[in-house]
């Protein structure tokens, strides 16, 4: 079965249309749309996981909550700990001293 070269025309106009926005194909738009469609299937990974929370481990919706506000904790401090090691160097490093005392409580 043979495909005339204006279907392909209308396929291909469609597609750029529908998917690229009317934007030509290039590398920057497709590390864009490369980045957003990780982001959608990391946020299918943590449905699974909240589901895992409240089916197989039988934990309430208050405490999947609290369990996933505690573990981005981190992710909050991050920040303030980033701006802490650059402007109070311990004993003449930035981060090697930092990370030293994070793994020494962590221990």
């Amino acid at each position: 079965m043979f495909v005339s070269a204006s279907a392909t025309d209308q396929l291909k106009a469609f597609c750029q249309k529908t998917f690229l926005f009317g934007q030509e194909p290039s590398a920057e738009l497709f590390a864009i749309l490369l980045v957003y469609f990780v982001q959608g299937i990391l946020g299918l990974s943590s449905l699974a996981v909240s589901f895992f929370l409240k089916d197989d481990l039988g934990l309430s919706p208050a405490e999947v909550s609290a369990l996933l506000g505690v573990s981005t904790l981190p992710w909050v401090i991050k920040p303030i700990y980033g701006f802490l090691s650059d402007s109070v160097p311990i004993v003449g490093f930035r981060r090697r001293s930092y990370l030293l005392i994070a793994g020494v409580i962590g221990s």
